[in-house]
């Protein structure tokens, strides 16, 4: 339930740390010192107009502004065009990059979900000016609020999948995973996932556990340091785990080869982990 006084209560911290005059206070709001001198200094029933107006100045999420985590240091920072700074709830660890975030918007952007991103971005406080600064660390539990929001508001995350695929070659062009001489073989993808996979995602821990023929497969769950942090037990997201497939299949492009066939091939998410089982082309060309 939204709490009008947390609301006034952040709108206030806004006027303190942008040291704002009365008058233009409440010019945010769309007020006048009558309605200002009965809303303000008595919010029940805070009438949700003046609300809009003020979030829709700010270009804040009407959500945000209402809760209590809602931090006023990142808001005037990131509001003053500074160096981009997020949330405290944020700041417990840097597992995770920058680039992913830009896989994501471009996939929601090549989808026609660019609504999503706007909405996304202003609900999880994260400045747009982060995005120009692709290698920062951020942490991994930015990304999977990120997707949790995605899938609560867009139910088919499948375009995830090709997200991934168009990302592994963005990612590549950052931490160099191919040096030009290996094969696209059981090695190749065990490598990538226990140690090079780690430059952009260091919040999952990967095993090759199986190897048949021209098929691997990858065992992925979240760190035991992770889920202490947070204090969860297991880490599950569809829209990740097709990001992850699409990553996969991806590989095999930077081979100038056809995407390699991906899929979950057991998800225990009640375990904590989920399985991946690529089957890489069989042609082992070296590029």
């Amino acid at each position: 339930m939204l709490s009008e006084s947390i609301f006034l209560k952040n709108t206030r911290a806004i006027r303190e740390i942008l040291d704002l005059d009365w008058k233009d206070y409440i010019s945010q709001f769309g007020m006048t010192q009558k309605e200002a001198a009965k809303h303000l200094l008595n919010p029940h029933d805070f009438p949700v107009s003046y609300a809009m107006n003020f979030c829709e100045y700010y270009e804040l999420d009407i959500e945000s502004a209402f809760s209590d985590q809602f931090d006023v240091k990142a808001f005037a920072r990131n509001y003053l065009k500074e160096e981009p700074l997020l949330p405290e709830r944020y700041q417990y660890e840097k597992n995770s990059k920058v680039i992913t975030l830009i896989n994501f918007v471009n996939g929601l952007n090549d989808a026609d979900l660019g609504w999503l991103n706007v909405l996304i971005f202003r609900r999880l406080q994260i400045p747009k000016t982060i995005l120009l600064y692709p290698e920062l660390d951020i942490p991994f539990k930015l990304v999977l609020d990120f997707l949790d929001l995605s899938e609560r508001l867009q139910k088919d995350q499948s375009f995830m999948r090709r997200c991934g695929e168009d990302g592994i070659k963005r990612l590549n062009q950052k931490f160099f995973f191919t040096s030009g001489i290996e094969n696209l073989n059981a090695d190749f993808y065990d490598d990538f996932f226990t140690e090079k996979i780690r430059a952009f995602d260091q919040s999952y821990k990967y095993k090759l556990i199986s190897q048949k023929d021209d098929e691997v497969t990858i065992k992925c769950s979240a760190t035991d340091e992770f889920k202490d942090i947070y204090g969860i037990n297991n880490v599950h997201s569809s829209s990740l785990i097709y990001y992850k497939l699409g990553i996969a299949s991806g590989l095999s492009t930077l081979f100038d080869l056809d995407y390699s066939t991906t899929k979950i091939e057991n998800v225990a998410s009640n375990k904590g982990y989920d399985l991946i089982t690529i089957k890489y082309p069989r042609q082992h060309l070296v590029h």
